[in-house]
């Protein structure tokens, strides 16, 4: 329980580190969120596979790059909490290329740029 305590701490320190970007991304994914809610038809429902399949790919990249990125590898993880980091990593870049994705790939379907 030590090492999820620790893990977090971590987290909440390296966002406060660099809470102007997040504060920036956030505002950015508003602005794409009021864009693409403020297009008329917009068709929400047909872009969601599209960003799906973005998050996804966002996430096995990070999957695999972290720990170079890091100057490790996947053989140097050893400890369970090691895998638990590298995949809660992981599926936040996924849940992040899902969040900017849809509402992007919404705003090009509707604009007649994508299928």
């Amino acid at each position: 329980m030590y090492e999820i305590w620790l893990m977090l701490n971590i987290v909440y320190e390296l966002a406060l580190s660099i809470w102007p970007w997040l504060l920036a991304l956030a505002a950015l994914w508003l602005l794409l969120m009021g864009r693409a809610w403020g297009r008329r038809g917009a068709d929400w429902r047909a872009s969601l596979p599209g960003a799906i399949v973005l998050g996804l790919l966002v996430a096995i990249v990070i999957f695999a790059v972290t720990p170079v990125w890091n100057r490790s590898a996947l053989g140097e993880m050893k400890y369970w909490v090691d895998w638990a980091n590298l995949l809660g990593i992981a599926a936040a870049w996924g849940v992040a290329g899902v969040a900017f994705g849809w509402p992007l790939l919404t705003g090009l379907r509707r604009s007649g740029k994508v299928g």
